[in-house]
């Protein structure tokens, strides 16, 4: 199933990041990650992304505020990461998926021990990505 994440980020650089709940039976249990999930069959990954905000966070986004920043292919999906600039505090956002959230750095994500870590890895790179693309 290809995956569809968002890169929420606020203007002074922090970035919204999840961190999962502890249950057994998910991936990457109690682990910060992005928001995001699997795209349906047949649905559009812009649409999978609009459907995760709106699942885990209570947020209605339009296609218009998205923006496709990259995708990684790998052995049998893609990963399709879209950027979201949002300007809103903790206490305005209703988390419905995970066990918490918080605006960190990338410096402090990469200080911590239960991080996803393939997301470890992209944020390692972000910044040289971020060069290349020129946002």
């Amino acid at each position: 199933m290809d995956y569809a994440g968002i890169l929420i980020e606020r203007n002074d650089g922090k970035m919204l990041f999840q961190l999962r709940d502890n249950n057994p039976n998910i991936r990457n249990r109690n682990r910060w990650s992005l928001f995001g999930g699997g795209i349906e069959k047949n649905e559009k990954p812009i649409n999978a992304t609009i459907r995760e905000l709106k699942e885990e966070l209570g947020i209605n986004i339009k296609k218009e505020q998205l923006y496709l920043w990259i995708v990684f292919p790998s052995f049998k999906k893609r990963n399709y990461l879209f950027k979201l600039k949002l300007n809103k505090n903790i206490k305005d956002l209703k988390l419905k998926e995970g066990s918490s959230m918080g605006y960190f750095t990338i410096l402090d994500m990469l200080k911590k021990k239960n991080l996803v870590k393939s997301l470890r890895l992209f944020l390692i790179l972000y910044p040289i990505i971020s060069l290349v693309k020129g946002r």
